[in-house]
């Protein structure tokens, strides 16, 4: 059994970090040749130039009925024809995909796909949140186990002027959007963190505290 992850960029860095050191194997599947050169660097995983909308390319995954799927493009269309192949013509039965339009959730699911990542709510939690902009940090419950932490980067803080993927964040945490100057940031690799950034981030709560200090060095 593999993970298999389709598009992306810093996401589906982070997750196959964590998912590596976690023990699976796993495959990236991207058309951006410069990020599958990053990835083939930094993550000792199978790594597919590639567009994963194409059964040729799937075929090279050598995907098989026990895999996970993960499917993160920005296009709802593109990811409801990639959960297709893999199921109809692949076999795989546990298929995760981002849904960026929240209209779509339910004709994924009415399609088969296990489960649906909307992007969308999370940004709405984030726009919320801003209602309390004098708070240094704002922990909004998710799942059991899991939090989503704010917190305000100032230049004291030992990330300022670092591009996000020069910092060394745990496996179990991952930076979801940065607010800058009351305009949403979607945070990639070359982002660099600047003073006065609201940063959120989905976090175990196990380790809530270490990211905190990472972040801000308090």
């Amino acid at each position: 059994m593999k993970i298999v992850i389709i598009g992306g960029e810093m996401t589906a860095y982070y997750l196959a970090r964590t998912m590596l050191s976690k023990g699976y194997d796993v495959v990236l599947i991207n058309k951006d040749s410069e990020l599958c050169e990053e990835f083939s660097k930094t993550l000792n995983a199978t790594v597919i130039l590639g567009d994963g909308s194409r059964k040729e390319v799937l075929e090279d995954a050598e995907l098989s009925t026990n895999d996970v799927v993960v499917i993160l493009t920005p296009r709802d269309q593109v990811n409801l024809l990639i959960s297709q192949l893999a199921m109809k013509v692949f076999g795989v039965k546990r298929v995760v995909s981002l849904v960026s339009d929240p209209g779509n959730i339910e004709l994924f699911k009415r399609l088969g796909v296990s489960t649906v990542l909307n992007l969308t709510t999370m940004i709405v939690n984030t726009v919320e949140a801003l209602l309390f902009p004098d708070e240094f940090s704002n922990i909004i419950p998710l799942e059991k186990g899991i939090e989503f932490l704010q917190v305000v980067v100032d230049e004291r803080s030992p990330v300022v002027g670092k591009r996000l993927r020069d910092i060394q964040l745990p496996n179990e945490s991952v930076v979801a959007a940065i607010v800058r100057g009351g305009v949403l940031v979607v945070p990639r690799g070359d982002t660099e963190i600047l003073s006065g950034d609201r940063l959120y981030v989905i976090v175990n709560s196990r380790i809530k505290e270490e990211v905190e200090t990472l972040l801000v060095g308090r």
